[in-house]
């Protein structure tokens, strides 16, 4: 059996023995491994420099260690998928949270959280600089009295406050704690940013299309 140890990018298990299941040669001595973490079942990808002619998978034991090869002391880093975000949702923040998205796919999860953070922020001065309820009002500084002043104003219902309030919350551990943020977490807070870039944004369009529709039709009198 081939195998290889590191940590895993996958599960977070530390110096976790791998089993090889592939090989690809892409130069005189350059190859790449796939190997799947023993703690999780997951696979990752690691190059590996050949020591000589022999294919990785040729070798009884374990790789990196000896005459056995140089591995990478980073996992291959895959292209992303693209997220799809409505249309309703403003050009920046939708950049903002497709940014957050990419670092959470590449195991970036610090900033991953930083940025789902970032992307609330933004949309919380968007509404302040779009809604006419808001005219001539400065937003606060500081990203959870922003979100209360808000719900204080009506702006906002209870129940988005609440939540914006738990993710702010979540992205400030990202950003400031001493802690590793966790793939859990960063997969939890985009959930919640999703959910509220929804209700701020794609809810409250689809309706008033709604309520435009009828009032064309002759269903509903304009306001």
């Amino acid at each position: 059996m081939t195998m290889f140890i590191s940590d895993c990018v996958r599960c977070g298990t530390k110096s976790v023995q791998h089993q090889v299941t592939g090989q690809s040669k892409y130069g005189t001595f350059d190859w790449e491994i796939m190997g799947f973490c023993m703690a999780c079942g997951r696979s990752s990808i690691y190059e590996w420099d050949a020591p000589g002619s022999a294919a990785p998978m040729d070798y009884d034991g374990r790789l990196g260690r000896g005459n056995s090869g140089i591995i990478g002391k980073h996992p291959v880093r895959i292209a992303t998928t693209a997220i799809e975000i409505s249309e309703h949702v403003p050009s920046r923040i939708a950049d903002l949270f497709r940014e957050a998205n990419e670092c959470r796919q590449m195991m970036w999860y610090e900033a991953a959280g930083a940025m789902y953070r970032k992307t609330l922020d933004v949309a919380t001065k968007h509404i302040y600089s779009h809604d006419d309820r808001l005219e001539g009002k400065q937003p606060a500084q500081a990203l959870r009295v922003r979100i209360k002043s808000l719900g204080e104003m009506k702006i906002l219902e209870p129940d988005i406050v609440e939540l914006a309030d738990v993710a702010a919350l979540d992205g400030n551990d990202a950003t400031h704690d001493v802690d590793p943020y966790t793939a859990d977490e960063a997969e939890a807070l985009e959930d919640l940013t999703q959910d509220l870039l929804d209700r701020l944004f794609v809810r409250p369009a689809r309706l008033a299309a709604v309520k435009a529709k009828q009032i064309t039709s002759g269903q509903r009198k304009a306001d």
